[in-house]
């Protein structure tokens, strides 16, 4: 619990609120002023604030983890070299791979991706041996449909930017 060196005089103390903050508690990030006011904010409020600090940063190493992920099949799959199964008469159905590549880029797809939950089915539906089915099944769970649909707004956006709706 060293002193802080750019104390920003603006914001008071997270416990009293009457003296500038000189330090950050190291388990949650609290600035308090002096020791008086660390042991009150240890009794009272450390433990809850600590774990809420804890679980935020769990999420983002999971998020950050889950993207790393995808990148690595990214990278381990080249688009160009894909047979994606289609015969040439589907051509019409085939999205070009520049709209593809965006699907990569897109934040709100990314945010998505964080679910574990969503995570499985996706898995579930790619080694399926009856794709089909799983992709009917997953279809029935919201947070799937909410990312088929996020998938068809990157690479099928409307003409005058207006969402599907």
């Amino acid at each position: 619990m060293a002193p802080e060196t750019n104390v920003v005089t603006m914001v008071p103390c997270e416990v009293c609120s009457e003296q500038p903050p000189k330090y950050r508690c190291p388990r949650c990030e609290v600035r308090y002023c002096s020791l008086t006011c660390f042991k009150q904010h240890k009794l009272n409020t450390c433990g809850e604030r600590g774990k809420l600090v804890q679980e935020q940063r769990r999420r983002t190493q999971q998020c950050e983890a889950a993207a790393a992920t995808v990148q690595e099949e990214e990278n381990a799959v080249s688009m160009e070299m894909w047979d994606d199964g289609m015969d040439e008469g589907d051509e019409e159905d085939r999205v070009p791979l520049d709209r593809l590549q965006k699907l990569r880029d897109s934040e709100e797809l990314q945010d998505l991706l964080c679910n574990p939950h969503l995570q499985r089915m996706i898995r579930e539906v790619d080694s399926s041996d009856d794709p089909e089915v799983t992709m009917q099944r997953a279809m029935q769970e919201p947070i799937f449909v909410e990312f088929a649909d996020q998938c068809l707004r990157v690479v099928e956006p409307q003409p005058n930017g207006t969402e599907q709706g």
